[in-house]
């Protein structure tokens, strides 16, 4: 049996509609970059799921006592972030620059 370009097309999109129903992930989902912990803002930070506010408000000020994160397990030390919420992180979060804006920046 030979199929014809269009029933393949239409295969296709039955299949990827079909996988889109069982993992519904948007296509926003799928193509978003992780955030990066160390430049993320308040709003960023709230908006991640398993984060929210009071989470977030910790993340901030653990970086503003301690500095920038070194590695991603270092969110493991901020306030309200256990093993089972860091694992669920995981995904989300980057751990960037760890150098401030000024050490960052070269000098003239």
């Amino acid at each position: 049996m030979r199929l014809h370009s269009q029933q393949v097309s239409v295969f296709m999109f039955a299949l990827v509609l079909s996988v889109g129903l069982l993992f519904p992930m948007s296509w926003a989902e799928a193509t978003v970059n992780k955030i990066d912990i160390n430049t993320a803002s308040l709003e960023q930070l709230e908006a991640v799921k398993g984060v929210g506010q009071d989470i977030a408000h910790n993340i901030l000020a653990y970086k503003k006592d301690h500095g920038a994160f070194k590695s991603f397990d270092d969110l493991g030390k901020v306030k309200g972030v256990g093993k089972v919420r860091l694992e669920a992180l995981r995904d989300t979060f980057t751990v960037g620059s760890t150098a401030s804006p000024e050490e960052a920046s070269p000098t003239k």
